[in-house]
């Protein structure tokens, strides 16, 4: 049955082997785009440790994006959004560089030659709103994408001549869809702009949820979005719901925690990096069978879906434990560790020599013939011929007993007689001879 079992097992990854063989030209595969849509808010300009060291987080940036570009060059068409946009301040983000195929280096040329002014601030509802009205990335023939990264709340400040800076134009709220315009102030406890003296500290408050709302702009385009928050000041509340909203919450998100759940939270350049890197793989990918059928997963490429990439072993499980399998020429072999082989069992004890049979009880001696009334000799001489077998019956011993019991009731003084009236009887006969 094993047998049988291993030939069926071997016979099925091979099948499994054929079925995913390469093709002789790829298959065809419609690249996923991707609109990163980034924060060059003044605060980006902030140091953050790097090692043993600091950098910029705008620095962080520039390498971040180049090493997922290295990592991915072809598996995804890139765009960029920057905000706020080329004025600067509260301006809405533009798309700098156009979605396509092949625009990695633009991208990164972009973020580098890029001058963040000291009054940049942070119009992100805005700007994910003007995202989802976006052709690049609305098409629903293609599979589309936001990965909005920022390091701070939604606010901006701007100058009201009537009063303490407000945090919105109506431009603003007719962009958002908002309705009334809130009228909160953007001064904070800490403020010294005259125009904030004796006014209370909003902070741009009643404007905190635009990220959300821009993101569910996007998520009713169809357009998912992954979250970032980068560095130690982000509105964490606010991003995880944002991450919800945009469909691409973490398991185990729960949008209300004041800590990060829903989203990829990064303090550090590397953090940043393995981020966005996590997000781009997890678009780019796809799951695929390997050689005997162990699973994989292949990167689509300007060329088409690239060989499956899958490993050579997978787990398997014996009656003793947990295992390995390992793929050799397209068949799975055996689950390894098996079980031990049990030990052999000790040589069964020679059988002892049986016993010799006691011997046979010597028959009990016949009982003496009856003496002879006078002058009846011719009857002893018949009981003595035949051998005292005018003994009776119950005179005879037990038959192969033990030789030492008898059932006769006659006298040992009657045997003797016998015995004596015997030997007589020899006497007579010799003298007539």
């Amino acid at each position: 049955m094993t047998k049988l079992r291993s030939v069926a097992l071997a016979g099925a990854a091979a099948l499994g082997a054929l079925l995913v063989a390469p093709r002789a030209h790829a298959e065809a595969c419609n690249p996923p785009r991707i609109l990163l849509v980034m924060d060059a808010s003044s605060s980006m300009l902030g140091q953050i440790p790097d090692g043993a060291g600091t950098t910029t987080k705008w620095k962080a940036v520039q390498s971040a994006v180049a090493a997922v570009f290295k990592a991915y060059p072809d598996a995804a068409q890139y765009g960029l959004m920057t905000f706020p946009g080329p004025s600067g301040q509260c301006s809405t983000g533009t798309v700098t560089v156009q979605i396509g195929p092949g625009t990695g280096s633009s991208i990164e040329s972009t973020l580098t030659g890029m001058t963040i002014p000291s009054n940049n601030q942070t119009p992100a509802g805005q700007s994910l709103v003007a995202a989802s009205k976006y052709a690049g990335i609305t098409n629903p023939s293609n599979a589309n994408y936001v990965i909005f990264m920022t390091d701070g709340w939604q606010y901006c400040s701007i100058a009201n001549t009537t009063g303490a800076p407000t945090c919105a134009t109506s431009a603003d709220c007719t962009a958002m869809s908002v309705s009334p315009c809130p009228s909160c102030n953007s001064c904070q406890s800490s403020s010294t702009d005259p125009a904030c003296s004796g006014k209370n500290a909003d902070g741009c408050y009643c404007v905190r949820s635009w990220p959300i709302k821009g993101v569910e702009a996007l998520k009713a385009a169809g357009v998912p979005t992954y979250v970032v928050g980068f560095g130690a000041e982000t509105d964490v509340e606010t991003l995880n719901k944002a991450a919800q909203a945009g469909g691409t919450a973490l398991a185990g998100c729960n949008p209300n925690s004041s800590s990060p759940s829903c989203y990829l939270q990064a303090t550090s350049p590397t953090e940043l990096t393995n981020a966005l890197a996590s997000i781009v793989q997890a678009v780019v990918t796809e799951k695929c069978q390997g050689p005997c059928g162990i699973e994989g997963t292949r990167t689509c490429t300007a060329a088409g879906w690239d060989t499956c990439n899958a490993p050579s072993t997978q787990a398997c499980q014996t009656a003793c434990g947990a295992g390995t399998q390992t793929c050799t020429n397209g068949v799975l072999g055996p689950c390894e560790p098996g079980c031990p082989d049990a030990g052999t069992g000790g040589t069964a004890g020679s059988a002892g020599a049986a016993g010799s049979a006691g011997s046979a009880g010597a028959g009990a001696v016949g009982g003496g013939g009856g003496a002879a009334a006078t002058g009846g000799t011719g009857a002893l001489d018949a009981g003595i011929d035949a051998g005292g077998g005018t003994g009776k019956a119950d005179d005879s011993g037990d038959d192969g007993g033990c030789g030492c019991r008898t059932t006769s009731t006659r006298s040992h003084g009657a045997w003797l007689l016998g015995l004596g009236a015997l030997a007589l009887l020899r006497l007579r006969r010799g003298r007539r001879s």
